[in-house]
């Protein structure tokens, strides 16, 4: 049985453990290389030229094209692994060196990702890195040294066992059909044959404490360069692949045979949808963003009916008419546009109705729901008699000699105005204090905005909105009679009052 299997895994000796990862335009692949292999195992470990030795192997490959992104390799490899160290041995009373060298011959059939399928990078780039992983059979053909003394010894052991492998590297283009690769290697095998421990170390059993440790499989790493020499051309090979929509993909993997020519395909032959909105990225107006098929892709965010690129208002629901944008009083004026976009208008009234009826359309319309006059902004005009009845009531307004004082029998005349300014609730007061000219003229000006104060805090204690009321002291600048006389002087040292809206 050993003969027959060592027949296989000389046969599979051509292909190495480097991935094959061919083109579109050459379909299959034939790889020779050589590298170094390096141990791990119970003995110990010299990965990565931890320990020596590290011994020479050589290898190839067969690579055949499945698609863009994988390939299908069958490979091996053959070499020395080997390690040795260097104990004392009690019963000799001296320094010896013990381990192994095991020849190891592999097979392996493996799958090859390749980085460099079009869609990560370009599949005719220069660089093309590679992922794999195998699944084969591993002989190794060891010799056990006990310790190098007189009287040490040594045997040898052959063994057989499954094995996989895993491993990476890139090729590099040399030319259109030769690469360079270089690649790196684990390989595990399913047994603890080839460095013959633990069964047996330094020519003694395990005792009773490492019997109940788990051996350590073997492993070893080959770390490889090697050529690549890529044939089997489209144009003539007998090994051409049946590609009946040209994407590349052969109809034996194609999932999607009928794929329209120039089409991006995905790994399986399948057209790109990238948005995923099932509309493919050549048919798509709106490749990037989910859409409709009946906007050829692209979305309706608002649900409106028209489409984003179409839509002046395209998260909210609009009108056709509008370019998308609504008429929330159906008034035949979009919201935009409309300043009352509530309250179904007029053109003439900017998209606002006449409430009213007093010809002052209601967005500038201080009293909407009050008839009034263009004047007053809509509101009621204020009467001649009105006016008057103010303009005594000021004129009945006492202060205490240079202060800001009200006297008590001012309160009368106050409360008429408190009435008066209720009555037309719309409109804005303006409070101004005014003295004579006895005096500083800085301190009539201070005493006048206090009395002006004044006012406008009783004012607002008997229910008008301070908001309403605008106090401004004049002092001396604004008399209305001589200040010669002393009757002048008390004209001049007033509180006036204006309504306007």
């Amino acid at each position: 049985m050993n003969k027959n299997i060592l027949t296989l895994v000389l046969s599979l000796f051509v292909f190495s453990t480097a991935s094959i990862a061919q083109s579109y335009n050459k379909k299959f692949g034939l790889e020779i290389n050589g590298g170094l292999l390096e141990y791990h195992g119970d003995l110990g470990s010299s990965l990565y030229f931890k320990n020596s030795p590290d011994y020479q192997g050589l290898g190839g490959a067969f690579g055949i094209y499945l698609n863009p992104s994988f390939d299908v390799n069958v490979f091996g490899s053959t070499g020395d692994v080997g390690f040795y160290k260097t104990a004392y041995d009690t019963v000799r009373a001296t320094n010896g060196r013990f381990g192994f060298r095991a020849r190891v011959l592999q097979g392996m059939l493996g799958v090859t990702f390749k980085f460099a399928n079009g869609h990560i990078l370009d599949e005719d780039a220069r660089f093309k890195p590679f992922i794999r992983a195998g699944w084969g059979v591993t002989q190794s053909v060891a010799k056990f040294t006990e310790f190098t003394v007189p009287d040490g010894y040594s045997q040898n052991r052959t063994w057989i066992s499954s094995a996989w492998n895993a491993g990476a590297g890139f090729k590099l283009a040399l030319s259109d059909a030769i690469d360079l690769v270089v690649s790196e290697q684990v390989n595990y095998t399913f047994d603890d044959n080839m460095d013959a421990s633990p069964w047996v170390v330094a020519g003694a059993k395990l005792n009773s404490a490492q019997e109940g440790n788990k051996p350590l499989h073997d492993i070893f790493l080959y770390h490889s360069v090697g050529l690549v020499f890529n044939f089997g051309n489209n144009g003539g090979s007998s090994y051409k692949i049946k590609d009946a929509d040209g994407d590349g993909i052969s109809d034996d993997f194609d999932m999607c045979p009928n794929t329209p020519e120039g089409y991006d395909v995905d790994t399986a032959g399948c057209s790109l949808d990238d948005d995923g909105d099932g509309i493919v990225n050549e048919e798509d107006k709106c490749p990037s963003v989910k859409g409709l098929e009946m906007f050829g892709g692209c979305p309706d965010t608002d649900g409106d009916g028209i489409a984003d690129a179409e839509d002046k208002c395209p998260n909210v629901p609009g009108l056709a008419e509008f370019a998308g944008c609504p008429d929330s009083d159906k008034d035949g004026i979009q919201d935009s546009k409309d300043k009352c976009p509530l309250k179904a208008g007029t053109a003439a009234g900017e998209g606002c109705p006449d409430s009213d009826g007093d010809g002052v359309y209601d967005h500038l319309d201080v009293c909407p729901m009050t008839p009034g006059v263009l004047a007053n902004k809509g509101c009621p005009e204020i009467k001649e008699e009105v006016k008057e009845q103010i303009r005594l009531a000021a004129k009945g307004i006492f202060f205490e000699s240079g202060k800001d004082l009200i006297k008590a029998e001012s309160f009368a005349n106050l409360d008429k105005l408190s009435q008066i300014l209720q009555e037309y609730g719309k409109a804005m007061v303006r409070i101004e204090g005014h003295t004579d000219d006895k005096g500083d003229e800085a301190a009539n000006q201070v005493l006048s905005q206090s009395r002006a104060d004044a006012v406008k805090r009783y004012l607002a204690s008997h229910g008008i909105a301070k908001d309403r009321m605008t106090a401004i002291g004049y002092g001396e600048t604004k008399p209305i009679a001589e200040n010669s006389s002393e009757k002048g002087r008390a004209l001049n040292r007033r509180v006036d009052f204006d309504l306007v809206y």
